[in-house]
């Protein structure tokens, strides 16, 4: 019997692939539309719920991200980004979250660096705010968008420098793949040199020569999706023998036909040729899930087990940006949270 949706929430998880603007309560996008009078197509909770995922006949990665524009008229001041923020922690860790990174781009928040600098100020204020009453540990990843200029890029590694060691932990380069990442070398390069974490979407809807790039010319440690990995044999064995991480997310690579079909996903094939993977939700809102519902996802499709979702797990906290001190405690929390939620009393090490 693989394992339930109830087994799967009450397991302890890390979420390192996690969009704060696509992890948006339906409630609040009303309350959002409603202070700023802005009209929406409809205020029926279950119908907005509907408008805010993504279509199920969607196969693209550019209809995927069409449904952000539904939802960004709203989110573009900081009152409203540090309620998403603080909401979050409280709904990752009704899913036995206990460790999450969150990202989004300042910069479609805000069109000047005071006003970046105001947003990426607030979502930390709710990501401090949450993890506190909600006993969650999050920290803050700033997405560069792909189209934008160099000079946007270099504003948020600036940015993301001032507050690093202040729950931001890390950049990453987001958006449509067709659009090249070279321009943005030099902002990654300083990030890196900064000692913040790199991470990078390639390979989701782009060939593995965005991953390569990725890894060589930007200085990446982990891979957001991955998916076309497979597809070169030497740079899976790069991958393998850095110990490069690939923050996978299964629904949503269905939903923008990085796979044809579940079954189909590399995950399972990655894990078994001895890469770094992990579980993560993308978009939790927009796709219309929970972390705790792909677990229970995998274990239907995969037959993947406790013994998987702990290895899994260790995988992401390793892959963590967040200081070593943190890690400890994670590794403690994650290994008795496993041996109460499977029955098994863990081998005390002498």
């Amino acid at each position: 019997m693989p394992l339930s949706l109830e087994a799967c929430r009450a397991l302890p998880k890390v979420d390192l692939h996690c969009h704060l603007d696509g992890a948006i309560r339906p409630r609040t996008i009303l309350d959002l539309a409603a202070e700023q009078r802005h009209r929406l197509p409809t205020t029926d909770p279950v119908k907005l719920e509907k408008y805010l995922q993504v279509p199920r006949n969607n196969r693209s990665l550019r209809g995927f991200l069409a449904v952000f524009d539904r939802i960004y008229p709203m989110i573009r001041t900081s009152e409203a980004i540090e309620r998403i923020a603080e909401e979050l922690c409280e709904d990752q860790a009704g899913e036995g979250v206990c460790y999450f990174e969150t990202r989004f781009a300042p910069a479609l928040c805000a069109d000047s660096p005071r006003g970046m600098e105001a947003i990426v100020r607030a979502a930390l204020r709710g990501l401090k705010t949450g993890g506190r009453r909600h006993k969650v540990d999050a920290r803050l990843i700033l997405c560069i968008l792909r189209p934008h200029s160099p000079e946007r890029g270099a504003t948020t590694v600036k940015i993301a420098k001032k507050f690093a060691g202040d729950g931001l932990v890390g950049v990453d380069l987001a958006g449509d793949e067709d659009a090249p990442a070279a321009p943005h070398r030099e902002s990654f390069e300083a990030a890196a040199d900064a000692g913040l974490g790199v991470t990078i979407h390639a390979g989701e809807a782009g060939p593995p020569e965005n991953i390569r790039e990725a890894i060589f010319d930007l200085k990446a440690t982990r891979i957001g999706h991955g998916v076309a990995l497979g597809r070169d044999p030497e740079l899976v064995w790069y991958a393998r023998e850095q110990r490069i991480a690939i923050e996978m997310c299964l629904t949503s690579n269905l939903q923008t036909s990085a796979v044809r079909r579940i079954s189909a996903h590399p995950f399972p094939s990655y894990d078994r040729e001895g890469l770094r993977v992990t579980l993560n939700t993308d978009d939790p809102a927009i796709s219309g899930i929970t972390l705790s519902g792909e677990w229970a996802l995998a274990a239907q499709q995969f037959g993947t087990t406790s013994a998987d979702f702990e290895r899994y797990t260790s995988n992401a906290i390793e892959a963590a940006f967040c200081p070593e001190r943190n890690k400890k405690a994670l590794r403690k929390k994650i290994a008795g949270g496993f041996a109460r939620g499977t029955g098994h009393t863990p081998v005390r090490k002498i």
